[in-house]
């Protein structure tokens, strides 16, 4: 008797594993596996959620030239439907960042929405409504406490929202109190006119986000035999004279009684502050290799290629003019490394059928973001070592 009970017991638990291990969440479909120790490497970590009555869910994974087409192709297939999961999608969102591992030198946490309406399924049942916030504007408030309130990963969420108010939306004053609940700041909510100011919004916060996880080094080799107190400049926009430069960085040359070489009172113009005193790095032969870690534009986005590749150097002569020292060439001279800092970033985004024609500009917009962050043009996201050329 007590053997056929606790068979009976096993019997039963085992349908109910099997059966949950089966069953499918109508709302979230399935998605393929991350790999072992997903976020090992540096770079930008990304999930794309698209909502109506539903979410189409493409699991947050790293993001580079190599797997951008798999994020791109996700949001080709798309199908617009009825209903507006806004709170869902983004309450869900947040969730699966805070369950991802936490990827190495994470340095931003972001998440992106877009929404032509108002939210009208998240408190149909408590499949949609885990927390039983019972009201759209409960739920509402709740995601924005949770964005100002809840770090992930010990970084604060920047949050940005981009809405286009669809024809059915009457009630532009409650539309406009979601978007900035969706936001982790009034600058990061964007209210656009059409599709081609949404386009180029996602595209400025794509441009801001691969900019914060993305930093410039550059080395640059200088003659040893510079006497003390010499004034030196860097200029990095093609200029024929050192004074017309806007772009620059001035030091002065200091030579230490151990025979090593500094530069000190460093000053960026048209530059965002850096170090103000960097020691010489390394030595070959007659030269000294000072490196400017970094290097930004003072709107934040890292120094561009052209830029460094213009760069030239100039002395102070003794009446205050600046000679150009013409042996100094940029392909022998420097050395520029980009480095990846770490994003964890979702993009949620809505698939309702009352975009009508915009659904598509939607899409184009949405992939148009992703390859920003990729950066397919320019590499494929992994820490790049080049010379300029």
């Amino acid at each position: 008797m007590v053997k056929r009970i606790a068979l009976t017991i096993c019997v039963a638990v085992l349908i109910a594993v099997v059966g949950s291990a089966c069953h499918r969440d109508p709302v979230e479909p399935d998605t393929p596996d991350n790999p072992s120790n997903p976020a090992s490497k540096e770079g930008i970590y990304l999930g794309v959620i698209g909502f109506n009555d539903q979410l189409y869910v493409r699991e947050i994974s790293l993001l580079d030239g190599s797997t951008y087409q798999n994020f791109t192709n996700f949001i080709d297939n798309f199908t617009p439907g009825n209903g507006t999961a806004l709170f869902y999608a983004d309450y869900t969102a947040l969730k699966k960042m805070k369950a991802y591992p936490r990827p190495t030198k994470l340095k931003n946490v972001a998440l992106v929405t877009f929404t032509d309406g108002l939210d009208n399924i998240s408190t149909a049942n408590n499949q949609y409504d885990p927390e039983g916030y019972g009201s759209t504007s409960a739920y509402r408030n709740a995601l924005h406490n949770k964005i100002m309130n809840e770090p992930i990963h010990g970084i604060n969420v920047s949050a940005y929202s981009i809405g286009l108010k669809g024809s059915d939306v009457t009630d532009e004053a409650q539309f406009m109190e979601t978007l900035r609940n969706l936001a982790s700041s009034d600058n990061n909510v964007f209210q656009v006119a059409n599709m081609d100011e949404a386009m180029e919004r996602f595209s400025a916060i794509a441009s801001s986000l691969y900019s914060i996880s993305t930093s410039v080094n550059l080395g640059v080799n200088v003659p040893g035999g510079y006497d003390e107190g010499q004034k030196l400049r860097f200029t990095f926009d093609n200029v024929s004279a050192a004074a017309q430069s806007t772009c620059f960085i001035e030091a002065t040359y200091r030579r230490t009684s151990n025979g090593s070489r500094t530069l000190d009172n460093v000053i960026y113009y048209g530059l965002a502050q850096g170090k103000t005193t960097i020691a010489s790095s390394s030595s070959q032969g007659a030269y000294y290799k000072f490196l400017f870690e970094g290097l930004a534009y003072l709107d934040g986005n890292p120094i561009s290629q052209t830029d460094l590749g213009n760069i030239k150097l100039w002395k102070q002569t003794s009446t205050g003019a600046w000679d150009k020292e013409t042996e100094f060439n940029p392909a022998s001279s420097t050395t520029v490394t980009e480095d990846k800092n770490s994003a964890l970033i979702v993009l949620v985004l809505d698939c309702t059928t009352s975009l009508g024609s915009d659904f598509a500009n939607m899409q184009r917009s949405a992939k148009q973001f992703i390859r920003t962050l990729a950066n397919v043009n320019g590499g494929n996201g992994d820490s790049l070592v080049r010379r300029i050329r």
